[in-house]
């Protein structure tokens, strides 16, 4: 890629959050999802850097190399939070875009609650705005789908997760994208994420399951920002029926990408048709439109 990058490290009182940036032009935030780490967009952070971005990925709370939350806070009001932090060191005077995957999808719709001002773009990939798919949640199909979640509630679960070199996750990664096969690098990158303290990214679905009136809230609230979301139809995870009519959620307005041949992990799957969008997209807000 030829481009300098630069690591640091933000802190946030309770947490420290390790960060590498790269690339010069309008920022772009990169939030990860569960279970994985910074190196899953390792396909877009070149493809922006070239369209004349600066590219920041985030290990996020819990996730190593970034640190524990010493406070225990792993909710989505927390998460969003952390990604304005991000937005304030590297871009403290001009708005930045948020690219969220996952749970960095959750994190970036609180964050585009809390300071839509701060925002260029906002692009979700895997997780529809919750304002419309939440209710569809409890749907039976998608209840099978997410029965992790119930898995995860106690703290026995930390050890489970662990078990056989953390098995359970690379079945996750398995059953959420059917039609991916992820390298042995790719999972080790995922395992020595969550090795140091587990116990964090479970905590997002601790968390998610007791919500405060705050994080709902910032979860539920119309989205006052121009919008992207993405969606692989093959979704292991999340049903793509979860999706439908989310444009309702947005104030500005969201072009949804329904991406085929892809499952939950899409811009793995599908990464030219991925980047092409977000480059689009990005490009669109560049001036301000």
């Amino acid at each position: 890629m030829g481009a300098t990058r630069e690591t640091q490290v933000i802190a946030r009182g309770a947490v420290e959050l390790v960060v590498e940036a790269v690339g010069a032009g309008p920022l772009v935030v990169l939030a990860h999802g569960f279970p994985d780490c910074p190196a899953t967009f390792r396909y877009q952070v070149p493809a922006l850097v070239e369209a004349g971005f600066r590219v920041a990925t985030l290990a996020m709370r819990g996730y190593a190399p970034s640190s524990a939350a010493r406070d225990g806070r792993y909710d989505a009001a927390a998460l969003g939070d952390d990604l304005l932090a991000v937005g304030e060191a590297l871009s403290p005077e001009a708005r930045f875009s948020l690219v969220g995957h996952d749970w960095g999808a959750i994190a970036s719709y609180a964050a585009a609650a809390r300071a839509p001002s701060r925002l260029a773009r906002l692009i979700t990939l895997a997780v529809p705005h919750l304002r419309v798919a939440l209710p569809r949640f409890f749907a039976p199909a998608q209840l099978r789908r997410s029965f992790y979640m119930l898995e995860f509630q106690p703290r026995s679960a930390d050890a489970r997760v662990r078990a056989n070199g953390f098995a359970r996750i690379e079945a996750l990664w398995r059953r959420w994208s059917p039609g991916y096969s992820p390298s042995p690098e790719e999972l080790e990158a995922v395992r020595a994420a969550l090795e140091p303290h587990v116990e964090g990214p479970l905590g997002y679905y601790r968390a998610l399951l007791r919500p405060t009136r705050e994080v709902l809230g910032l979860l539920l609230a119309r989205t006052r920002v121009p919008a992207m979301y993405l969606h692989g139809v093959d979704d292991g995870c999340v049903d793509l029926g979860l999706a439908r009519g989310c444009e309702a959620a947005y104030e500005r307005g969201c072009e949804v990408v329904r991406v085929r041949g892809a499952g939950h992990f899409l811009h793995l799957e599908r990464p030219t048709e991925v980047n092409g969008a977000l480059v689009r997209f990005l490009g669109v807000g560049r001036d301000g439109g």
